[in-house]
């Protein structure tokens, strides 16, 4: 008995091959076959990388700053403050972003639905149209009042101020939303000094198309750029603009006086002398003309902008004024009887 068993398990070793064979040289569809095949060896398929693309991190996301974004704009599209993106972000100066840089936006992230639009409806006239003031309402006072337009660059912002604080003179800035948006700190400097403000519109647009060509602005048209401006403003200093609007280039008429009246704006503050740095002139033209103008309730308008040469004018215009015996104050010092 013992002498069958290796023979048994013998055949059993031998047949196992053959059964294996048999299997893999078989189509298990048919039983045809298969000829000149090879068998290949059979792997798992290759996995992905272990490692997982960068995502932002949970309550973040991302935004590629476009052309004619500011901070300020991106932070508003996205409910959230301006400090909050500019610290997610490293940024020390909120007016240095360039199109193109990608930003990280925390909290939720998600921009606000774009509102459908709704037709608009003027809304009853809630005051008086503006008077225009050129001059002083009391001509007899020896005083005439400093007022600056902030609508483009930078320029000598910073020099103007510090030659203001250093005369202790309190002056108006006619404010530009855009500028307002771009120069934040700026701004606050100029609240915080005490400096009047001035409605100059958001982005400078003629609402009357006089000096541009353009069409008129409709009511609704120029409602909103007042209101835009005074939000800006008012967000990002407690300041209002009110009740003083001056109109991009000067263009207005009783259309302009009564829209602008009507938002709360009750003086149009235009101007007694122009320096006209604004068209390139050399300080000291700049100098000779503000002195050669000056006149009790003189209101002038400087530009803080690069292309004016009214920054570095500005000591040498106030030292000839005091020598004249003026005083020199802001639009509201002047209207203060």
């Amino acid at each position: 008995m013992s002498s069958i068993w290796p023979r048994v398990l013998q055949c059993v070793v031998l047949a196992i091959p053959l059964m294996l064979l048999a299997a893999a040289c078989g189509d298990s569809g048919s039983g045809t076959p298969v000829t000149g095949a090879s068998i290949e060896p059979s792997f798992p398929p290759p996995t992905a990388s272990s490692t997982p693309p960068a995502t932002p991190a949970a309550g973040l996301t991302e935004y590629t700053v476009q052309p004619g974004d500011t901070l300020y704009s991106i932070a508003a599209r996205f409910g959230v403050s301006v400090a909050a993106v500019a610290a997610a972000n490293g940024i020390a100066d909120i007016s240095e972003i360039t199109a193109g840089q990608v930003l990280t936006i925390p909290s939720s992230g998600v921009a606000a639905p774009t509102p459908a639009p709704v037709p608009f409806t003027p809304a009853p006239a809630s005051g008086a149209p503006a008077d225009v003031l050129s001059k002083a309402v009391n001509p007899d006072r020896r005083i005439v009042a400093f007022s600056f337009d902030a609508g483009s660059d930078v320029g000598y912002a910073s020099q103007i101020l510090d030659v203001l604080a250093s005369n202790g003179i309190h002056a108006s800035f006619g404010m530009t939303g855009r500028w307002a948006e771009q120069n934040p700190d700026l701004l606050k400097r100029i609240v915080r000094e005490r400096h009047s403000l001035i409605n100059h519109t958001y982005d400078h647009d003629s609402f009357t198309g006089r000096s541009t060509g353009a069409a008129a602005l409709a009511q609704g048209q120029r409602w909103e750029e007042l209101d835009r401006t005074e939000a800006i403003i008012n967000e990002l200093t407690g300041a209002s603009t009110k009740p003083f609007f001056r109109p991009p280039y000067g263009d207005f008429d009783d259309s302009v006086n009564a829209d602008v009246g009507a938002r709360g704006y009750a003086y149009n503050v235009m101007w007694t002398v122009d320096s006209r740095g604004w068209t390139g002139i050399p300080a000291s033209q700049i100098i000779q003309r503000c002195l050669d103008l000056a006149a009790p309730g003189a209101i002038y308008v400087f530009h803080v902008g690069s292309a004016s040469q009214d920054g570095p004018a500005l000591q040498s215009i106030i030292d000839g004024l005091r020598t004249q015996g003026y005083a020199i104050g802001s639009v509201p010092d002047m209207l203060a009887p």
